[in-house]
């Protein structure tokens, strides 16, 4: 057992190896570089919307990789990305998670899974726990304004869940997981080849038990319940270089809380989300320098609330929402000596249909965007310009132009610059909601005049490669956003009644540091440090719940069948203004204390096809129901078993 000492503080955002790319990768480099060899080499595609080796990629890309998914733990897309350095994400309590980048909040960061757009907001945020560990492959996180070739709503960044796609023959994994709170799950993956179809397949079960930070209310701070999951994905190649890929998922939540009502009284939440995903995306090469892509793609998100009065059984608040969103896209890579040309064209419908929507909502986009990658000074210098144009039937023409640029000064120095603009449209609940709150005494109203928020940012960073182990990142980011949505008070009521403003005026200012280092192949070290500056420009305050200082840091020791990981992050003081709610209470308002968020875990390889793992989450057994409403600390035991 003295082999199996392992540690691991969570992975940042390092080189690891992805997919094979279906057309040659970097076509604009030729030499290597010192940076190619540190640990492995991957492919990532979420920075310019083509392949690339991460060393050599323009656009700095953050990269969660399958192995630091597999030490996290992590069951989720929210448990993995909260100990992540580089990006914060906080937990609602039952009403979603939000994640910041470059201190620009949820309603500014896109999510993609796939590339493909995800919808159901819960209070402008994408519920990052709807995204299961078990089907994602890697995680590639872009920040600031290089991301705008994706339009509306990436602001600060791109978040692209990549899914497992090969399947490699018969086989699979099944793993099964319990903590001393009685939460539970259980999940098996599989791949499989038939023919020239190659795929994957999982599901999954995960029950959880409601827990409470303040035993003198009667209310609780985190939901009961219990869903269910499934999906597939599959490649099939129909002929050199052709070949469709396909992708569906399901998922199934089923969720109930005690919320606090006016004075003592409790109000029992039941929430009940489906959610469905479809996807068919053939290809093909167009000789060895063109590449064409489509893709076609359905997503719909049911969402079922039902409040009673926990006292008298009363029906205070019964509604649904169905959003639907249907895209049809195209995309065409042309390699023209020294450049990498791209054009695409992309339409989208959603449709949106809630009780608490004085309307059915429908909004449809048409976009086009061209991207030039070329290189200057035997390689050294690449430039990626691009521009996009968005027409929105509510909001008319949109403009989101950018520019990156990359620099190797030396073998082991590169430089990156970017600059963009980006917009943000208002969401069908920012325009057109109506949602009375009767067990806490407040309503929210929509404003249709609303205008889409906007933006500029640049970006600055440099990568130092000491060696093939270690490397040292630092970057500096600016951004200036006007037209900010705010939600403030228009009634004094009763009841109270909110709504939304083109009010605020914004601007962000931080510096990221990352680093790692590996003074032996069984240990590795990996640590950084954020400094955010954001001030509301009109009132001069910092903006509401950002922090101004947090660090990571992950550390790990594996040299045989074992490990033991621990992983996590610390985040600074925080101040909050009153938060306005639409699925629950308002939030609080105040001054959160830093707190340290790690998790410890150990391995053992008991045999070639079982894993045991032994885990605490939440160590120091961090939370409060005002700011941090996270489950407390807790001990579990999970076995896997593969069956390749």
């Amino acid at each position: 057992m003295a082999r199996c000492a392992s540690i691991a503080f969570g992975a940042l955002a390092f080189p690891a190896l992805a997919q094979p790319p279906s057309i040659p990768v970097d076509p604009l480099r030729d030499e290597v570089t010192a940076a190619e060899t540190v640990v492995l080499d991957p492919v990532v595609v979420t920075g310019t919307r083509t392949e690339h080796r991460l060393s050599d990629a323009p656009v700095e890309v953050q990269l969660i990789t399958a192995r630091d998914i597999r030490n996290s733990g992590a069951r989720d897309l929210a448990e993995l990305l909260e100990r992540e350095g580089g990006v914060t994400v906080t937990r609602q309590a039952a009403r979603g998670t939000r994640i910041e980048i470059q201190g620009l909040s949820s309603e500014h960061v896109l999510i993609l899974v796939d590339g493909r757009r995800m919808i159901g907001l819960v209070n402008g945020a994408i519920d990052l726990t709807r995204l299961r560990i078990a089907d994602v492959e890697r995680v590639e996180i872009v920040k600031g304004p290089v991301s705008a070739l994706y339009g509306a709503d990436a602001l600060g960044g791109v978040v692209n869940v990549i899914t497992r796609k090969g399947g490699s023959g018969l086989g699979g994994v099944v793993t099964v997981r319990g903590d001393t709170d009685a939460n539970g799950e259980a999940w098996a993956r599989g791949g499989f080849t038939l023919g020239t179809l190659d795929g994957q397949a999982s599901a999954g079960y995960q029950h959880g038990e409601a827990y409470d930070l303040d035993d003198t209310t009667l209310s609780e701070d985190g939901p009961d319940g219990e869903g269910g999951y499934a999906s597939a994905q599959a490649d099939w190649a129909l002929g050199d270089g052709v070949g469709i890929g396909l992708h569906g998922a399901y998922s199934l939540d089923d969720l109930r809380r005690l919320d606090p009502g006016i004075g003592s009284a409790t109000t029992d939440t039941h929430k009940r989300i489906e959610e469905v995903r479809a996807g068919i995306a053939p290809y093909t090469r167009l000789g060895n320098r063109t590449e064409l892509r489509f893709d076609l793609y359905y997503h719909r998100y049911f969402d079922q609330l039902l409040q009673t009065h926990a006292a008298s059984g009363e029906v205070g608040l019964d509604e649904e929402t169905l959003d639907e969103l249907f895209v049809a896209a195209a995309q065409l890579d042309h390699r023209l000596d020294r450049h990498l040309l791209s054009v695409g064209i992309e339409t989208q419908l959603e449709r949106l249909r809630a009780d608490r929507l004085a309307d059915d909502a429908e909004r449809d986009r048409q976009a086009v965007f061209v991207q030039d990658q070329f290189d200057l000074l035997d390689t050294r210098l690449q430039i990626v310009p691009g521009v996009r144009y968005d027409r929105d039937s509510q909001f008319g023409d949109q403009v989101s132009p950018k520019l990156a640029l990359r620099y190797d000064l030396r073998q082991d120095l590169v430089l990156r610059a970017g600059v963009g603009r980006g917009y943000r449209a208002p969401d069908f609940k920012q325009l057109l909601l109506r949602f009375e709150n009767s067990g806490v005494g407040y309503r929210v109203d929509g404003n249709p005049d609303l205008t889409p928020e906007r933006s500029v940012g640049y970006n600055l960073g440099a990568t130092w490669f000491a060696n093939a182990s270690s490397s040292i990142a630092l970057s500096a980011y600016h951004h200036r956003v006007r037209d900010l949505i705010e939600i403030v008070q228009t009634d004094a009521g009763p009841p109270v009644v909110f709504g939304y403003r083109n009010l605020a005026s914004a601007r962000l200012t931080g510096v990221d540091l990352q680093a790692q280092w590996r003074p032996l192949p069984s240990w590795e070290l990996r640590a950084g440090y954020g400094w955010l500056d954001a001030e509301d420009r009109d009132s001069g305050e910092p903006l509401s719940g950002r922090a101004e200082h947090r660090g990571h840091a992950a550390l790990r020791f594996e040299p045989g069948t074992c490990a033991l990981q621990l992983r996590g992050v610390w985040i600074g003081a925080r101040r909050f203004g009153t938060e306005i709610s639409t699925e629950g209470p308002p939030g609080a308002s105040g001054t959160a204390s830093p707190y340290a968020l790690f998790d410890l875990r150990g391995e053992w390889r008991a045999h070639r096809r079982l894993q045991v793992a032994l885990g605490v989450d939440n160590l120091f057994d961090e939370g409060d129901p005002d700011f941090l409403p996270i489950a407390p600390r807790s001990a579990y035991l999970e076995l896997q078993w593969t069956m390749y």
